[in-house]
């Protein structure tokens, strides 16, 4: 059973030969080969080579395409700020205030910025590893897009007391991500990771989440073309998971690692895929041993009940991450898998 195979069944409820296992290594290719992050997000040939890379050197059952949101803040008008040993980032926003954010004119998918360069590293690792492993693309929110363009604190601040440009807000932002996120699609992606922090209970309460943005999340998600698996963006969500099931076009919830898993499930239900829940952060000072005890910790809370794929939490793993921590998650996948065809 090849990697898309693998994980197409565990989607599906089937049987499947282990749990998929999944890690966030974007950079990680660049140090693989040799290359700089300046360049590895901004040309897709050297993004693509670094996935290929990550691919060979430890066989996970997901690849992503590029995941820089800075990107996006750059095509909007803003800032990025790049580094040795980190993906991109957000140095400086589009907007001071939300008057100057609902004023911003959308980008083009295909023109703007860097934005071609994501399409198009899209659509490389789409052509390359079709019916092989399948490839996601990471999307922001469209109840956190806001905080792209003018910071979290103004867009919340914004979201509280300012209901005539919050909404506005709201409106601008959800066509773009639309476009953006069929966009990917189109270019092969398999399905989406839509990471919306707003949930996270580190940034607002269940009753903003329920009352005000998960009917803006239900309507922008209808219009996807493709599916799509709900992500935390680091905080807990745990407090909204209820809330999920019956989303359109939904496959799956990623949780973080400060979420329960055996509550995860609980709240999302039988029917969805349950992502996670590894430290991302704990990857570098940790032994391979380490690694393969917390992933048969996750495996044996989650996987008896199907639909689950072992992950990483939050973002990037870390570059100082030695690679046999990285292979230490596929081969506890293996070992649980092992001992479970014994036990039958």
């Amino acid at each position: 059973m090849n990697a898309y195979e693998r994980v197409m069944h565990t989607l599906q409820g089937l049987p499947a030969d282990r749990v998929p296992v999944f890690a966030v290594l974007g950079a990680y290719g660049g140090k693989l080969t040799g290359t700089h992050l300046r360049t590895l997000y901004r040309d897709a040939a050297a993004y693509v080579a670094g996935q290929e890379a990550v691919q060979e050197a430890f066989g996970f059952d997901l690849v992503l395409a590029p995941f820089d949101y800075s990107a996006l803040a750059e095509a909007f008008g803003g800032e990025a700020a790049f580094f040795d040993d980190q993906p991109p980032n957000v140095k400086r926003p589009a907007a001071n205030s939300a008057a100057e954010a609902c004023a911003l004119s959308l980008p083009d998918p295909e023109r703007t910025g860097r934005l071609p360069f994501i399409v198009e590293a899209t659509r490389r690792l789409a052509g390359l590893y079709t019916g092989r492993v399948p490839v996601f693309a990471a999307v922001p929110g469209p109840a956190a897009f806001p905080s792209l363009l003018m910071g979290l604190d103004a867009w919340m601040e914004t979201l509280l007391f300012n209901e005539v440009h919050a909404q506005a807000l709201l409106e601008l932002t959800g066509s773009f991500f639309v476009r953006w996120s069929n966009a990917l699609l189109a270019a092969g992606a398999t399905g989406l990771i839509v990471t919306e922090g707003m949930a996270a209970a580190e940034v607002s309460p269940r009753g903003l989440f329920a009352e005000r943005l998960r009917p803006h999340l239900q309507a922008m998600c209808s219009q996807l073309r493709g599916p799509w698996v709900f992500h935390h963006t680091g905080g807990r969500v745990n407090q909204v998971l209820d809330l999920l099931p019956g989303l359109p076009n939904l496959v799956g919830v990623a949780v973080s690692s400060k979420d329960d898993l055996a509550e995860a499930r609980r709240l999302i239900g039988p029917e969805l895929l349950l992502i996670g829940n590894l430290d991302n952060l704990s990857y570098p000072a940790a032994t391979a041993q380490q690694i393969r005890e917390w992933s048969r910790a996750c495996l044996e809370v989650a996987a008896p009940a199907g639909r689950f794929v072992l992950a990483n939490s939050g973002g990037d793993i870390p570059l100082t991450t030695p690679p046999e921590n990285l292979r230490a998650m596929i081969e506890a996948s293996v070992a649980y898998a092992g001992r479970n065809r014994e036990g039958a």
